[in-house]
């Protein structure tokens, strides 16, 4: 489901953002979380008929923000944990908003041990939002739906560069098939705040029930 805020007509119609000037610096809401507070805000999916158990940080900051080539919402990171296994997938999700064009991602770029990586989607999809009146002036927002994996190394290094009240985010481009990329950022504290909570939530899973 998109989640869009009609705050974000005026801005899109403006366009995004010049280059470095939006995603070099996390919000400072953004920037005031702590691994505690998206530990504290993390939502647990736990279907018995499911194979996996999914935790993720989508209710811990849910403001848009403008990021270098479009706007992005409903970013967050996901934990899909296999029940059979217990092996934990990380996902990033970010819907990137924009009034030119969707953005064709073909691959998502970004540092690793310090060694550029490339990988491609996991899910695409694409939408308009914040239509006009048929016979009314302006256009649709385009919106693009993005997820991708990322190694568990990749993660926890996120995680460690965590420091308070710090607006430097852990930085990742979208590459599109016309050659448009979009560069964005996560937060340190949001990567460290799930890991602390598959943990917890691992914790409590293992405690014997009690059987009145």
């Amino acid at each position: 489901m998109y989640r869009l805020l009609p705050a974000l007509i005026a801005t899109l119609t403006f366009g995004a953002p010049a280059a470095g000037q939006a995603y070099e610096q996390l919000p400072r809401q953004l920037a005031s979380l702590t691994p505690a507070d998206f530990a504290r805000s993390a939502r647990i999916s736990d279907d018995p008929l499911k194979a996996a158990v999914v935790l993720s940080t989508e209710k811990g900051y849910t403001r848009t923000r403008l990021i270098q080539g479009a706007r992005a919402d409903d970013v967050h990171l996901r934990a899909v944990v296999d029940r059979s296994t217990g092996r934990v997938t990380w996902q990033v999700w970010h819907q990137l908003i924009d009034v030119s064009a969707h953005l064709d991602v073909v691959a998502v770029t970004y540092v690793d041990g310090g060694a550029l990586r490339q990988v491609r989607p996991i899910a695409q999809e694409h939408a308009l939002a914040l239509c006009p009146p048929t016979d009314g002036p302006g256009m649709c927002s385009k919106v693009t739906r993005v997820g991708f994996e990322l190694p568990d190394g990749a993660v926890r290094e996120i995680a460690a560069g965590y420091r308070p009240n710090s607006r430097t985010p852990w930085r990742l481009r979208f590459k599109g098939a016309s050659g448009r990329d979009v560069t964005g950022g996560l937060a340190p504290a949001e990567a460290a705040g799930l890991i602390n909570a598959v943990e917890a939530w691992r914790g409590h899973a293992a405690q014997p029930r009690r059987i009145d």
